[in-house]
């Protein structure tokens, strides 16, 4: 016998929705702690019974999907944005939210959400917060620029980028310049911001050495660096969250996991391409762009596309570089499934060819 389970999750309890066969539908709440979930589903199976358990992407789905796959046949993780479409109600609480998954799962209607190895996972978290210090940093530069610009430095003392070596400096020195016993709340506040801009570049490096020394390792890595302007941030956010290419069936499915394809809006003989639906990871969308921009100075197939769809108008320059993403995750996908490394001609051929979609 099969028992559908559905866990409704949150911080205080878990509410639990069992659907069989022939029986009336049972609820129990328990306690959110892991070791309730595991002695529930360890009652479920006591009888002999498959045990299938299903609950919504959270936080910390991650780990639960780890934690309960020993004790379950089989555990899936739902996608709760698709499934008020499914069921044809948007009416929610805890009780409907776990009998809705359970009756999905019952009769293989469920909207699942892939999940990869709990390395991979760590990896994705990783790259995240790498790109959250480059942000920290340039929210710092930026409050250092501001608050030069409001005593008159306009400019560095030194030509050349605020950053370097001879300015940092010029910079450090003016917020150790203030007299003893007096107070100057401008140069604590350059200090302060001197130092925490230190801190971060300190631990940028240290990130970055890691994942770099972690890529190496990682196959498929040499393929994609092949590509003319495509880096190691880049290669490491494409390859961690397309995990296994082999499970995308198309190029378009393939972009459209990465948001990068246009939303559709069609009714009757009127058809029109949106702005692209920017699902999925933002973190890939982001290096994607910045290495667009570096990609068409290098290949000459590349440039020829995104002039050819910018068509001579500056206005169109956004729609291109994202076109030029959305060719270069088309270009990655066919490189990572045949093993080849960038190969300019066949790249000049395939951007001949017509856009569709």
């Amino acid at each position: 016998m099969d028992k559908y389970i559905g866990f409704d999750i949150d911080s205080k309890k878990v509410v639990a929705c069992v659907v069989e066969k022939g029986k009336m539908e049972r609820f129990t709440t328990m306690s959110s702690e892991l070791y309730s979930m595991i002695k529930y589903l360890k009652a479920q199976k006591a009888d002999g019974s498959r045990v299938h358990l299903v609950f919504e992407i959270s936080g910390q789905a991650g780990f639960l999907y780890d934690a309960l796959c020993d004790y379950a046949d089989s555990v899936t993780v739902a996608n709760p944005s698709k499934m008020t479409w499914i069921y044809r109600t948007a009416k929610k609480n805890d009780r409907m939210d776990a009998r809705k998954m359970a009756v999905l799962l019952s009769i293989g209607e469920i909207p699942s959400v892939y999940m990869p190895s709990r390395e991979v996972r760590q990896w994705r978290q990783t790259i995240l917060h790498r790109k959250g210090i480059v942000q920290k940093i340039t929210a710092v530069k930026n409050s250092i620029r501001a608050l030069l610009k409001s005593k008159g430095f306009c400019s560095p003392c030194h030509k050349g980028s605020w950053w370097k070596k001879a300015n940092r400096q010029w910079m450090r020195a003016l917020s150790e310049g203030m007299e003893k016993g007096s107070v100057n709340l401008f140069t604590v506040q350059l200090g302060n911001f001197l130092d925490e801009l230190d801190v971060f570049n300190e631990q940028l490096r240290r990130l970055t050495e890691y994942l770099d020394n972690y890529l190496k390792a990682q196959a498929g890595s040499d393929i994609l660096l092949s590509i003319p302007g495509v880096g190691p941030r880049t290669t490491e956010a494409v390859l961690a969250y397309t995990d296994d290419v082999e499970r995308f069936s198309s190029y378009k499915e393939y972009c459209s996991y990465f948001g990068v394809t246009p939303r559709l809006d069609e009714s009757g003989s009127s058809r029109r391409m949106g702005h692209i639906s920017k699902l999925g990871p933002s973190v890939v969308r982001w290096v994607l762009c910045e290495s667009s921009w570096k990609v068409i100075r290098k290949s000459k197939a590349l440039k020829a596309f995104y002039e050819r769809v910018m068509s001579g108008q500056t206005s169109r320059k956004k729609i291109a570089i994202v076109a030029v993403s959305r060719k270069l995750l088309c270009i990655m996908r066919a490189m990572l499934k045949s093993g080849q490394m960038f190969n300019e001609e066949i790249v000049e051929r395939t951007c001949q060819l017509k856009e569709t979609a």
